[in-house]
């Protein structure tokens, strides 16, 4: 049991029994000033500095100088592709100079380039690069991430991923949630027999992942040269009867209908988002589904921004995730999503901190344990290097965490140089 004191500003992101703040509510961070909080592996008690004097009395109970620091919950980034081989720098530089990622994808390129390099690396190879990779993550404050498979796109190469998707689980503090997602794009050898390639997908694969109980989650790209709703609708309802959840990746390109599909099967959330039908955004407000917009990769893409505004005014459940991939997206630090959030995408500092904890923890099911600081939840949270939380937006393109705790226990330090 530890007793963190002085803390200029402890940021709960307290929510009500649902686990959600939809809209105006996203702005309330339930922010406690000159505060201290009680934990072990979960949050005990959490009020002010002087009030603590008074519950811990003088019971002998060490304590953390949190030296006038703020103190807010760890970052839960919902939507990853963080377990992948290969480089695609020259396909950044290649949009650069006004390719489309569609182009790139058609001359052999995009999802297909990382396939190949993921299918010919060994099993080791994958786990060390991803685990530099979320240790990224890590140093820049996120205490829950979720990953997908989707790079290996046969049975041999998607169950490689999830193994080590796993192994990581087990071998590293970060909270990690594992995702299937073998209809990330129909593979070249099946390329002429789309039914056959759904055919392994429902039949065997999902069947398999979820007896070995690999993956939480089912996710699908459904947009236009990926999946069809037609398409997705049948294997996220194969994905259901085995007990995995649908997710969906919904309406990145083209407004395809699979933001309204998400809702029918009750997906724990639609991602991306950028072209979605208008009529389906007050949808979102009457239904559990999570509106999780990667603003990384419109920047990336060059895209327009996902309608984060309508979304919240609308009162839909809105997330903010990285995407972390290595072709559209490759950045695994939630601060710059924030930044992101509220410099393009027109939210409130508070709503984009919402969207990073609260509701990115609602897209994995996980608000009733993690998201916010709460008496019960685990104490995952992030002492910043600043006094107050909106240096996360305001002092942009640093890393402005100082420290890392995850249930309970400090796990990383970002050390200052302390002379030169």
């Amino acid at each position: 049991m530890i007793l963190l004191t002085n803390i200029s500003e402890l940021v709960t992101v307290r929510s009500p029994i649902a686990g959600r703040k939809p809209g105006s509510q996203m702005n309330d961070l339930g922010i406690i000033r000159d505060a201290a909080m009680l934990i072990e592996e979960r949050v005990i008690w959490i009020g002010t500095r002087h009030e603590a004097e008074k519950v811990i009395g003088s019971t002998p109970i060490p304590q953390y100088d949190c030296r006038g620091q703020a103190v807010l919950p760890g970052f839960v980034d919902s939507h990853t592709h963080i377990v992948f081989a290969g480089d695609r720098s020259n396909e950044y530089a290649e949009r650069i100079r006004g390719k489309s990622y569609q182009e790139i994808a058609a001359q052999g390129g995009g999802i297909m380039a990382t396939v190949r390099a993921t299918r010919a690396a060994s099993e080791e190879e994958l786990y060390h690069s991803a685990q530099e990779r979320i240790l990224s993550a890590l140093r820049h404050g996120t205490t829950t991430l979720e990953i997908k498979s989707g790079y290996g796109l046969d049975a041999e190469s998607e169950l490689k991923m999830l193994h080590v998707i796993d192994r990581l689980r087990r071998s590293l503090p970060v909270r990690i949630v594992a995702t299937f997602l073998g209809a990330h794009a129909i593979p070249p050898e099946f390329a002429d027999q789309r039914d056959q390639y759904i055919e392994l997908l429902t039949k065997e694969l999902i069947p398999h992942i979820s007896r070995q109980k690999l993956a939480t989650f089912c996710d699908v790209f459904a947009d236009v040269g990926y999946f069809t709703t037609t398409e997705a609708q049948r294997i996220l309802e194969a994905a259901l009867e085995w007990g995995l959840v649908p997710k969906l990746h919904a309406d990145e390109f083209v407004d395809v209908g699979a933001a309204q599909l998400a809702i029918a099967v009750g997906a724990a959330s639609a991602d991306h988002l950028l072209h979605i039908n208008p009529a389906t955004v007050e949808e979102f407000a009457r239904w559990r589904t999570v509106a999780t917009l990667l603003p990384g990769t419109a920047y990336t893409l060059r895209l327009p921004m996902p309608p984060a505004r309508t979304l919240i005014e609308a009162g839909a459940t809105v997330a903010i995730a990285t995407d972390c991939n290595p072709g559209s997206c490759y950045c695994e630090n939630m601060q710059m999503v924030i930044s992101l959030a509220t410099q393009l995408c027109g939210m409130t500092v508070e709503e984009a901190i919402t969207a990073a904890t609260l509701h990115g923890a609602a897209a994995l099911l996980r608000e009733t344990e993690v998201g916010s600081l709460q008496v019960g939840k685990y104490a995952d949270f992030i002492v910043l290097d600043s006094p107050s939380y909106l240096d996360l937006a305001y002092h942009f393109g640093t890393n402005r965490v100082a420290e890392v705790w995850i249930g309970g226990k400090q796990v990383l330090t970002n050390s200052a140089l302390q002379s030169l």
